[in-house]
């Protein structure tokens, strides 16, 4: 159940600024971008950062193999964003040990599939490690997003889905700018 009167002050003002960064998307992108997905690439942009972060401070003290260190950097990066995905973006408050163990699975799956398995393809390939590292972030990050979405906090609130192309209209025709067909002819 995720109804506003169960969420705090914190999940609704993260939800009003998603809702007003929405409202700043162009038409177009607005009807296809749902708002949790801006909340998403919020929260797990930053804990891309705490993970970095992680790396840096951590290899200053401990020489331990990069696999270990990027692994336990992964695995903190993970709590964090399904923490603060359930508590302010998908503002989810069902049965906190069935999404726990879905989570696991998606993050295990997308080790797995995407950071193991795409990027050794990519190696092997021969691209650069830099694109290849934003080639398999680019999928992981939708394959979480969608399967945080769809499986994993799937009871999402209506608002926060596609916008329907006659409330896209409607809002942008509420947006400051010339009249609609003022156009050049």
């Amino acid at each position: 159940m995720n109804d506003d009167a169960a969420d705090g002050p914190a999940a609704l003002r993260f939800a009003s600024l998603m809702r007003r960064i929405h409202a700043a998307l162009p038409g177009p992108v607005r009807r296809v971008v749902p708002k949790t997905f801006i909340g998403y690439a919020l929260i797990n942009g930053s804990a891309f950062l705490l993970d970095m972060a992680f790396l840096a401070l951590i290899s200053q003290f401990l020489t331990l193999p990069y696999g270990i260190l990027f692994s336990v950097g992964y695995a903190l990066a993970s709590v964090y964003a399904f923490i603060l995905n359930r508590w302010l973006n998908f503002r989810e408050h069902g049965d906190l040990g069935k999404q726990t163990g879905k989570y696991v699975l998606v993050i295990v799956s997308n080790y797995v599939i995407w950071i193991v398995g795409f990027a050794s393809l990519l190696d092997l390939a021969g691209l650069h490690i830099m694109v290849a590292r934003v080639l398999t972030a680019c999928c992981e990050g939708i394959y979480i997003y969608l399967m945080l979405r769809l499986w994993v906090f799937p009871r999402g609130r209506v608002d926060e889905g596609f916008v329907a192309p006659e409330e896209a209209d409607s809002e942008a025709s509420d947006a400051p700018g010339p009249p609609r067909g003022a156009g050049p002819r």
